[in-house]
């Protein structure tokens, strides 16, 4: 049996953003199980956030900065354990990344720019701290969650 990713997501959205969120589904992969829901604030316009559940990966992209995040998550089919302890870890993992992309939406964050290598555009990195860690979006790499 496999998590049933759009609940979770759901679940999670719900839970992380109030009514100070405007959240809308924005596409699905029903054949692979990935789920997508943007969200933005109702006072920082100019944030927005699309936030991604699959069986592998929970992942977190920021469009107007074209930054990302992701979390690698075992789906389970190898292992021993309850699938209620698995869809609990993969729901935390999900709210771990939700409650990243609410910091960033309440106006946190830090971004760096630097000139590609190419001289082709910038290259722009978000960090952002939440809960006691700090994360670091990137295009094309990120890392996090790290202690503060």
């Amino acid at each position: 049996m496999t998590t049933d990713n759009k609940a979770m997501l759901d679940r999670v959205i719900t839970e992380v953003f109030n009514e100070d969120f405007v959240t809308m589904r924005v596409s699905s992969d029903e054949a692979h199980g990935e789920h997508s829901v943007q969200v933005s604030s109702r006072f920082r316009e100019d944030r927005t956030a699309i936030i991604r559940a699959g069986h592998v990966w929970m992942e977190a992209f920021i469009p107007e900065l074209n930054v990302q995040t992701s979390i690698l998550v075992d789906d389970g089919e190898e292992d021993d354990d309850p699938e209620d302890v698995i869809e609990a870890y993969k729901e935390g993992e999900l709210r771990k990344i939700c409650r990243v992309m609410h910091a960033y939406l309440e106006g946190g964050g830090r971004v760096s720019e630097r000139r590609s290598l190419l001289g082709r555009g910038v290259i722009r990195k978000l960090l952002i701290e939440s809960d006691g860690f700090e994360w670091s979006l990137g295009r094309n790499s990120w890392s996090g969650p790290k202690p503060v």
